[in-house]
């Protein structure tokens, strides 16, 4: 170990420049160990530790093939372009990596033929296609990526995108180019293969089944961003059924000619009986006309697998007949024990949910006994400095642990904001309140700020009340594009001020200056009466536990310890940190979430920002 870690080891030799520290050789130390002894080990890792690097290394020097699995594609893209190119330079030589991202962000060569042949686009598609047609020519992954903003045309991408719903599998006559078989195969020669947790989860929820699995095998997998992992598990455990779905089955059915207007007419019937509800989430109670649509969908699987199949196309086609109908008996026999299911209503779409209440069980018999190494590892893991919240929702049992904090002088760096004497968030006073404050604020930071809310309907208001007079560009999630459009935007536009929830409170990384404040309008709780949430909280209850001091606290901790996380990514980053919930001083439970944060300076004077702003980094 000493040769790789300690000082004057490899890592010297190789960077002089680079200066390694100890949290990262403390790091990289379990992970070998875990590798070694073939075991489990969990490691929270500050921010500016360098994680990324601490277990790379080992794994690299240990020679199994393992997995990395990070919670972004951002992340993804940093490991195989920046870091894996640094560790090279440390080793010497090159490593064998692979990059592989879900099935729906690589190109099908056959969707494409047919849908040049069928030529029906609009004068705009048409345009996009013809240039997805020339990049299709030199491509050698198929990747969307690639296209840049050209592949943001979701509607036009999703018709010729790989995914498994219309895969014909090694039936497929360009199986042996399709841009798929390439990259696992490239990942089968791999030492290194980077995914992201929903690939990951994706591919473990099918190896239960007969269908191929997407990755090679490994014996151990590094997850990056793990705090992430409840979450994805438990859509990745659920069943999902929709009228999009519905309507994406009856169309490719008629594409082959296959006669399915028993299913058609079944699923308007069922659907139509949701059509007064307005947006939100419902619980299930008596479903008019499933009986139906299951019935049509059998029938159908049954008349399609007696079609004759040279071309492959009509087995998947029977494969989804069969998914939807026994998805949909999950609602119409009554919900397993361990889920909670719910219909949802987002404008046009219908969508019948049905999750795990509690994964732990799943995770500890399809992941943490199957393979024998696993690492989890991210900034935001322990709450009040422990681990017990996160090994329980995951099944995390046997397995080391370590908390390495943040290389950063957060004393220095930041200064977290809570006003005195705040409203409460439900008392009407309160909008007028923290408009105010985050005036001040901003005028503090001269704008170049997150304003993060728990709630579209805040957000609106909020910039409805604020945002067209500050004397700063302000940029509205929703409004000028997708997530990374509108990210780049900000990064680029001096003093910007973007209001955005849920999707910027972790996986972005704005370092510098252009982010000088992160604004958190209250405490960010679950909604209680989310149908999963509550059945969480009851299922805790019922056995013997606390749901709020025990699941509902704890996970806010985390979600406001992500929120905060934007701040400081490097060593010179300095800013304000801001919550505008008064429970924050009040509650007794506000000294838990203050002890689960790094050491901040702490001040209710609005004076003091301006002081802090103003001094010289």
């Amino acid at each position: 170990m000493h040769e790789f870690f300690g000082p004057g080891g490899l890592l010297e030799q190789r960077l002089p420049d680079y200066e390694f520290r100890p949290s990262q050789v403390r790091m990289a130390e379990a992970v070998y160990r875990a590798l070694e002894q073939q075991n489990h080990v969990i490691i929270e890792a500050g921010t500016g530790t360098g994680k990324t690097l601490a277990y790379l290394l080992p794994a690299l020097i240990h020679g199994r093939r393992l997995l990395v699995s990070t919670g972004t594609k951002t992340l993804q893209d940093q490991i195989f372009y920046k870091d894996i190119p640094l560790l090279e330079s440390v080793v010497g030589r090159t490593i064998r990596a692979a990059y592989l991202k879900g099935r729906n962000n690589y190109l099908c060569r056959i969707k494409l033929e047919a849908i040049q042949t069928d030529g029906l686009f609009s004068p705009k598609e048409l345009r996009t296609f013809q240039s997805i047609m020339d990049w299709s020519r030199e491509t050698e992954t198929g990747d969307r990526a690639e296209l840049g903003s050209i592949g943001d045309d979701s509607d036009l991408w999703s018709r010729l995108d790989a995914r498994r719903d219309r895969c014909l599998g090694t039936k497929c006559k360009d199986y042996d180019r399709c841009f798929l078989t390439l990259m696992r195969q490239k990942a089968m020669e791999a030492d290194i293969v980077v995914v992201n947790h929903h690939l990951f989860f994706a591919d473990l929820s099918i190896r239960k089944s007969e269908v191929a699995s997407i990755l090679p095998d490994y014996s151990a997998v590094i997850f990056d961003e793990a705090h992430e992992l409840e979450d994805i598990a438990t859509d990745y455990f659920g069943f999902h059924v929709s009228n999009y779905r519905l309507a994406e089955f009856i169309h490719d059915a008629a594409k082959l000619e296959e006669d399915v207007a028993t299913v058609s007419r079944a699923s308007e019937r069922f659907f139509n009986g949701f059509v007064l509800l307005r947006d939100g989430r419902y619980p299930v109670q008596n479903l008019d006309g499933i009986d139906g649509l299951i019935g049509a969908l059998q029938d159908a699987r049954n008349s399609i697998r007696k079609k004759k199949d040279s071309s492959g196309e009509f087995e998947p086609l029977a494969r989804r007949a069969a998914e939807l109908a026994e998805e949909l008996d999950v609602f119409h026999s009554g919900t397993p024990e361990n889920y909670v299911s719910w219909i949802e209503r987002r404008g046009r779409g219908i969508f019948l949910e049905a999750c795990p209440i509690d994964v732990s069980g799943m995770l500890r018999e399809h992941l943490f006994s199957r393979v024998p190494t696993c690492v989890l590892t991210s900034a935001t893991l322990t709450v009040g400095d422990s681990f017990e919240y996160i090994r329980g929702r995951i099944g995390f049992g046997n397995g080391k642990e370590l908390s390495l904090s943040t290389e950063f002088d957060v004393r220095k760096q930041a200064l977290l904001y809570v006003p005195r004497q705040m409203p409460d968030y439900r008392h009407p006073s309160y909008l007028d309140r923290a408009a105010a404050e985050i005036r001040s604020i901003l005028r503090a930071s001269r704008g170049r700020a997150f304003v993060l809310f728990t709630s579209y309907r805040q957000m609106e208001t909020l910039y409805e009340l604020i945002g067209r007079d500050l004397p700063y560009p302000c940029m509205l999630q929703g409004k000028g594009g997708g997530k990374s459009r509108l990210l780049e935007e900000f990064r680029i536009t001096p003093n910007a001020v973007l209001f955005a929830t849920a999707s910027f409170w972790q996986g972005v990384d704005v370092k510098g200056e252009a982010l000088s404040a992160v604004i958190i309008d209250k405490l960010p709780f679950q909604v209680p009466s989310d149908p999963l949430v509550a059945a969480r909280a009851a299922h805790i209850q019922r056995e013997g536990g606390n749901a709020f001091a025990h699941y509902q606290v704890p996970s806010a901790v985390l979600r406001l310890k992500q929120g905060f996380g934007r701040l400081i990514r490097s060593t010179t980053d300095r800013g304000i940190l801001a919550v505008l919930d008064c429970r924050l001083s009040t509650k007794a439970y506000g000294k838990f979430f203050i002890a689960s944060l790094p050491d901040y300076k702490i001040t209710d004077r609005i004076e003091d920002l301006v002081q802090f702003m103003s001094e010289p980094n």
